[in-house]
């Protein structure tokens, strides 16, 4: 299997990582909804907002950078190189975010007054960015040389400590402030635990890095982070603007709903990054597009079975989720659900383009589908409130996928069809027991996971979207000492 093996296996971690915190921020979202008003939810969501705003523009996308370089050189035997270009980004990570957590200070009256949170939440929040870029350097810095179980345990670490401590401040009587307080203890832990980490990994270096090829990879892909910036909170800065905090807290959760679906994705993605840099630096243009064949056949055998499962009962999960209120965005949750698959397809094709050094077309990517998001969002969003926030939403990922597409001239998957047929035998199983039967929520919900438990491995024996290698792949995502010694 040679680097595949190494791809399934960091693909393995990476997927109990994002599985443990996405059942973590789903039960802290869960609490949180009982705890708060979707008010409260709606100025926790413009105070996230803030952090992404901070932690994209004084990063750099050097974090990718540092990926890039450190795993290439290393796969070329250059520990020097590799820990000269980790050092010279790590100083320029400094210079950048510094002087911002500054000015973020002194701007906190203003965001207080946009946020509708206090001045206090706004400074913890600051403070919690500006950590959290350190622990990012330090995480590409494991990436780089792939220590991908450690790269996990950070961020479960993470997610973990800030949103125990943030839910139990807020239930304690802090309400928002306490989720601000959660967030900025949750990052500093995972700090000192990046730095334990590496400890012996960045030996000092005589050698110079020029920042010029830094920024040569990484400015494009700064690019493409504002412009993915602009797209994941555009609809939600203008929904709080126009509709109220209400509607925006309700959409939020929406979003934040279909995100555990990256779990599905975001884990091999991942992986692949600094793998295929890897095979890159031998120049092994075979081995990269047996990898990528892999990864693509996997993903669609998987995820678009699972997004559409779910989009068919949007109405019954949000209502056990969340409460009734959160029910009516129910159709926003079905578009963005069964669109996983192309977000999917996005992730993974930026990623081999990033791996080769490609990042110019990443950018017009995301120019191209956020002109278009912009303009949906204007037109839509106040006629048709969160459906049209979420059409501009799901038309913007169809448009950047297209586009990369589009450059990787790549062919579809070939176990596409199969994959569809999967995905509509699962929908015409659940989709009759959302609209028809009428019972008591939490019956409902036990039917349809009753149904997608039969039906799930019925389709898949059946039709067989997966084969061969790719199960072989998926085998060995699991080391030995835990995995089953067969699967069919």
């Amino acid at each position: 299997m040679g680097r595949a093996k190494v791809l399934a296996s960091g693909t393995f971690y990476l997927t109990i990582m994002q599985a443990s915190n996405y059942a973590m921020v789903f039960v802290f979202y869960v609490l949180v909804a009982r705890i708060l008003s979707p008010s409260e939810v709606g100025s926790f969501s413009l105070l996230l907002m803030v952090m992404g705003v901070f932690n994209t523009l004084t990063l750099l996308a050097l974090n990718n950078a540092v990926i890039k370089y450190v795993s290439e050189s290393l796969g070329r035997g250059d520990e020097g190189k590799a820990s000269a270009s980790s050092r010279k980004a790590f100083k320029l990570i400094l210079c950048t975010s510094l002087p911002a957590l500054l000015v973020g200070f002194a701007l906190s009256p203003t965001l207080s007054y946009y946020t509708g949170a206090g001045i206090i939440d706004v400074v913890c929040i600051l403070a919690s960015a500006f950590t959290l870029n350190l622990t990012s350097y330090y995480g590409a810095v494991m990436f780089g040389y792939s220590m991908f179980k450690e790269v996990s345990l950070q961020n479960i670490l993470y997610t973990f400590s800030s949103r125990l401590s943030g839910v139990l401040f807020a239930y304690l009587g802090c309400r928002l402030l306490g989720l601000s307080l959660g967030f900025l203890a949750g990052s500093t832990i995972t700090l000192l635990y990046s730095m334990l980490a590496l400890r012996g990994k960045l030996k000092p270096s005589s050698e110079s890095y020029p920042l010029r090829e830094l920024l040569k990879f990484s400015i494009p892909l700064y690019g493409g982070n504002i412009i993915g910036l602009v797209q994941g909170w555009l609809d939600i800065a203008i929904l709080s603007s126009l509709v109220g905090l209400d509607s925006a807290g309700t959409y939020y959760m929406v979003v934040s709903s279909v995100a555990p679906l990256t779990i599905l994705w975001t884990p091999l993605s991942s992986a692949l990054f600094p793998t295929m840099s890897s095979i890159n630096g031998r120049g092994d243009m075979k081995e990269m597009e047996e990898v990528h064949e892999k990864a693509l056949k996997v993903a669609t055998a998987i995820i678009l079975p699972l997004g559409v499962a779910l989009a068919s009962v949007s109405k019954t999960a949000l209502s056990i989720a969340y409460g009734e209120k959160y029910a009516e965005a129910s159709i926003p949750f079905s578009i963005l659900a069964s669109l996983a698959i192309v977000s999917a397809y996005a992730s993974i094709y930026s990623t081999e383009l990033q791996s080769v050094g490609e990042t110019k077309p990443i950018f017009v990517a995301g120019a191209a589908s956020t002109l278009t998001y912009v303009v949906l969002l204007a037109t839509l969003a106040v006629p048709l409130k969160q459906v049209g926030a979420a059409l501009a939403r799901a038309t913007m990922t169809i448009v950047g996928f297209t586009v990369l597409y589009r450059e990787l001239d790549m062919k579809a998957p070939r176990n596409l069809g199969k994959s569809v047929m999967v995905s509509l035998v699962l929908a015409a199983t659940l989709t009759p027991i959302e609209l028809c039967l009428k019972t008591n929520v939490y019956m409902k919900a036990s039917i349809e996971a009753l149904a997608f438990a039969i039906m799930l491995p019925i389709a898949y024996k059946l039709i067989k979207p997966l084969e061969g290698e790719e199960l072989k792949l998926i085998k060995t995502m699991i080391p030995q000492r835990i995995r089953c010694n067969r699967i069919d």
